[in-house]
């Protein structure tokens, strides 16, 4: 089982965690739906991931108190920030782990037949993220292209 695949499964408890802390606590509420659409998100990567892991039957921690923990105290850090300065903030966090997960995915000659669709829904799913941030930035309604990952990788 490769590292990477157990290090992007932990990333998405990480990221349930940190984006249902701002579904509750961020106090612009017009951006519920965009909250509720980034767990969607998560929710679904992890789910698809720990499917590939039972049929692997590698074990598999979804209640990892350590990753939920650090979501949540990451969100705390920046809760408090005005959107425009949270859209920043976070298209800027999420740029590094885009690029890093696409280029795992991008390794194909080191994927086996069953990794390489785990490895492009990572990448996927991070490249949704970024954009919709990057929309964000631009003033533009981010949900689209968490949806369109959302109607792509179905359970």
């Amino acid at each position: 089982m490769n590292q990477n695949i157990l290090t992007a499964y932990q990333g998405e408890l990480y990221g349930i965690a940190f984006f249902e802390y701002f579904a509750k606590h961020y106090t612009e509420q017009k951006q519920q739906l965009l909250w509720d659409t980034l767990i969607a998100v998560e929710v679904r990567t992890a789910k698809l991931i720990e499917a590939y892991f039972d049929h692997i039957q590698h074990p598999y921690n979804s209640h990892d108190t350590k990753m939920i923990s650090k979501g949540e105290a990451d969100a705390q850090k920046w809760i408090a920030l005005p959107w425009d300065e949270l859209v920043i903030t976070l298209e800027a966090w999420v740029k590094p782990y885009e690029r890093q997960y696409r280029g795992w995915y991008n390794q194909t000659d080191m994927h086996s037949a069953l990794e390489l669709p785990i490895y492009e829904l990572i990448a996927a799913h991070e490249t949704a993220i970024y954009a919709c941030w990057q929309n964000a930035c631009q003033q533009k309604s981010g949900i689209e292209p968490l949806q369109s990952f959302l109607n792509r990788y179905t359970l």
